[in-house]
């Protein structure tokens, strides 16, 4: 329905399609504004790994520290 429309004037099935557009845009307002609440909440917690130091990118416990001249 554009917006000059008059209403009285519209058949039942542009009335239909007009409602279905209207609820359909608040449907992506609601999901969308859940969608930047849910962005702006605590971001998850990191996950442990089951072997630590197997794909981490700490330093071992051990360091060799090598140093080349030239």
């Amino acid at each position: 329905m554009r917006p000059f429309d008059d209403p009285s004037t519209l058949t039942p099935d542009q009335r239909r399609a007009a409602v279905a557009n209207i609820l359909a845009a608040g449907f992506l307002r609601l999901h969308a504004r859940d969608a930047l609440s849910d962005e702006s909440a605590d971001p998850p917690a990191p996950k442990k790994l089951s072997k630590p130091g197997s794909s981490c990118l700490e330093v071992p416990d051990e360091t060799v520290l090598s140093v080349h001249n030239g």
